[in-house]
C-alpha cells in the first residue's frame, strides 16, 4: 500500500476506532466519511476600516524606523554603576 495515513492524535485515533467498532466498518472509511462531510469554516472578512487603520499604523512605524540617528548602546547604560538608566 502506497498511500498511508497515521493518526497521531490520541484523541482522534480513539474516536476513530471506536467510531468503526460501533459501526461495524473500517476506521478508513469512518476517515473517508469525515473528511467529505468536512466544510472549513469560513474565514470572516475584516471590515475595511480595521485594515485601513492597521495600515496607517505599520505606515508610521516604517516612518519612525526611516533615517532616525541612530542611539549608541552605551547611552543606554549609567556609567558609573553599569545599570540600565
Amino acid at each position: 500500500m502506497k498511500d498511508q495515513v497515521h493518526i497521531r492524535n490520541r484523541e482522534a485515533a480513539h474516536l476513530a476506532r471506536t467510531l468503526a467498532r460501533e459501526t461495524g466498518v473500517t476506521i478508513s472509511d469512518i476517515v473517508l466519511e469525515a473528511l467529505r462531510q468536512y466544510r472549513p469554516q469560513k474565514r470572516k472578512r475584516q471590515p475595511a476600516r480595521v485594515l485601513s487603520r492597521w495600515q496607517k499604523l505599520l505606515e508610521a512605524d516604517r516612518k519612525a524606523l526611516q533615517g532616525g540617528p541612530e542611539i549608541p548602546v552605551e547611552s543606554l547604560y549609567d556609567e558609573a554603576t553599569g545599570l540600565p538608566k
